[in-house]
């Protein structure tokens, strides 16, 4: 009797004896060379996050237009890859000196408005150089404590757990959504960062502008409460635990331009 009682008191209450959603993270990366997609990117429902490259033709209009409707922005930081790839404007190379390294982490941040993290955009060689690492989140460090996500583009990346030594928030991709440009295989990926969630409390998806990518999308978000899934900016799953030793502004040669440089 004693159970029946309780079960009904608990229909009776609703919402108060639900589960709680687990919660996802979805980064759209690449932002900031087609104007059309970036618009229809930021334009799909939800909390998604933008990551937006620099110095690209429309890299400061996407940026403004995302932050005008309430969405996260990160700077999307192109790394030097182990096959050469081309990096394109700002990207960061190990041949490069260590102020040459803090200004074009300066010039980057100033490309892109409104950016409260930054994360990898290839990267599967600087990644792995804890060197160049240790001098990346030294400067953001400086630049109002922003927080790093590691895009994971090699699994030898030691990017977090130097952000970690670093005492800056971070994280880390757990599925990408769109390695192929696939309506099913999208859909099938985004099932695949929910389970993740479910099985871990949360979870962090990337994907990109790809038409197929933002239709699945289009399709898919509003159904997310229904499923116990809520969408949130990256930076509330970002690990926020500070590391004890932590590195100071005057670690960069720019440190008295990253005070004054207001984002």
């Amino acid at each position: 009797m004693s159970r029946l009682i309780i079960f009904v008191f608990a229909l009776l209450a609703g919402p108060a004896f639900a589960q709680p959603a687990v919660r996802i993270a979805i980064i759209i990366d690449d932002l900031g060379n087609s104007l059309r997609l970036g618009r229809q990117a930021v334009e799909l429902p939800g909390a998604l996050t933008y990551a937006v490259l620099p110095q690209l033709p429309h890299s400061r209009e996407i940026a403004l237009r995302a932050h005008d409707r309430g969405k996260e922005v990160m700077l999307h930081l192109p790394m030097q890859t182990s096959d050469g790839h081309t990096l394109g404007p700002g990207g960061l190379h190990a041949g490069m000196s260590r102020e040459e390294f803090a200004r074009a982490v300066r010039a980057n941040l100033a490309a892109v408005p409104h950016v409260s993290g930054v994360n990898n955009h290839m990267g599967s060689l600087l990644t792995r150089r804890p060197a160049a690492m240790s001098w990346l989140m030294q400067d953001l460090k400086c630049f109002y404590d922003l927080y790093f996500v590691d895009s994971r583009t090699d699994m030898r990346t030691v990017a977090r757990a130097v952000a970690h030594d670093a005492g800056l928030a971070n994280a880390q991709r757990d599925v990408f959504l769109d390695n192929e440009q696939d309506g099913d295989y999208v859909r099938s990926q985004l099932r695949r960062l929910i389970d993740t969630a479910r099985s871990n409390g949360t979870a962090i998806g990337i994907g990109h502008p790809y038409p197929e990518t933002l239709a699945v999308l289009a399709e898919e978000l509003p159904a997310l409460a229904n499923q116990g899934v809520q969408l949130v900016p990256v930076s509330r799953l970002v690990e926020t635990k500070r590391n004890p030793r932590l590195w100071h502004a005057s670690s960069s040669p720019l440190q008295t331009v990253a005070k004054n440089s207001k984002r």
